[in-house]
């Protein structure tokens, strides 16, 4: 029998130069459509681990009663529709839908929030980047700052936009959660359900989900199903004391100060997996080895 052990190691080394190739391409711009509803206050962006930029930050808006968080299909929200002439309130009524073309490859998505310090908080969302969607669920790498900067929902001038001074601030809250750098009345670092920082050491208090998006399932959250979120979606927010705080997503016992908040909550895109095209070039490598054998 001829021995075709020559083009098969020819073939895998093209292969492999083709994959390594396609390793070093940077990854290419995707479009990204999120469904967010926070009680109350929140803005998001997609950046690198040292934060975020004026132009990759959205939203920056507070809902001011339980219509705006609750009640309604998505409203489409666009630069501009929250801002100082209204209060940085919602744009109509129900979660916002942002619809962002071509946006370019970043590291991580962040989602910035805070509440009123009454009555109930919490942030519920799914994102989609390419065809890939994500949600506000537990095991998929969510991890929570809480920064003990307090915001007050209730006050239009605490609203965090996109503006230089405001993603300085933010920023360097991310960079002090980085360095595991947190003082009292924080959560040291990022920290996820364990209450554990990045490094797996112990951070202050932890990363919390609640109901999902099916109208009061787990029974933190009195709110029916939120419209234009996937029904697994999970009310997300922080602990601060899980030792002494059964329900992190009810005011009251932790203080004026909310749950040390602002708070920065972030995932990792690699998180959100596209189909990429290494993936298909090995998919085709295995089933040409499989014929040539």
């Amino acid at each position: 029998m001829k021995s075709v052990s020559g083009k098969s190691n020819g073939w895998i080394m093209a292969m492999a130069l083709s994959v390594s190739a396609a390793l070093a391409m940077p990854a290419a711009a995707v479009d990204v459509d999120v469904v967010i509803t926070v009680d109350n206050a929140y803005g998001f962006g997609f950046g690198s681990s040292s934060g975020m930029t004026t132009t990759s930050y959205y939203g920056g808006l507070r809902n001011i009663s339980a219509a705006e968080i609750t009640n309604g299909f998505p409203v489409l929200y666009t630069a501009g529709d929250a801002n100082p002439g209204n209060g940085y309130t919602n744009p109509g009524v129900g979660p916002e839908a942002y619809d962002l073309n071509s946006l370019p490859a970043s590291d991580y998505l962040y989602l910035v929030a805070w509440s009123d310090d009454t009555s109930l908080q919490g942030a519920l969302g799914s994102f989609t980047v390419g065809s890939t969607t994500v949600g506000t669920v537990p095991g998929v790498g969510w991890e929570v700052f809480a920064t003990g900067r307090d915001r007050d929902s209730t006050i239009a001038s605490d609203t965090l936009t996109n503006s230089p001074t405001d993603i300085a601030l933010i920023n360097s809250q991310i960079a002090i959660a980085n360095a595991n750098a947190g003082g009292a009345g924080t959560s040291i670092g990022w920290v996820n359900e364990s209450g554990l920082l990045p490094d797996g050491s112990a951070g202050s208090g932890e990363l919390a989900f609640g109901d999902d998006n099916t109208g009061g399932a787990g029974g933190t959250h009195p709110f029916g199903a939120i419209a234009g979120i996937d029904s697994a979606a999970r009310w997300m927010w922080y602990n601060e004391d899980p030792g002494s705080i059964a329900n992190p997503f009810s005011a009251g016992p932790e203080g004026p100060d909310g749950h040390n908040e602002f708070l920065i909550f972030r995932l990792p895109v690699s998180h959100v997996p596209e189909p990429s095209s290494i993936a298909l070039l090995l998919v085709g490598a295995a089933g040409l080895l499989r014929r040539r054998g």
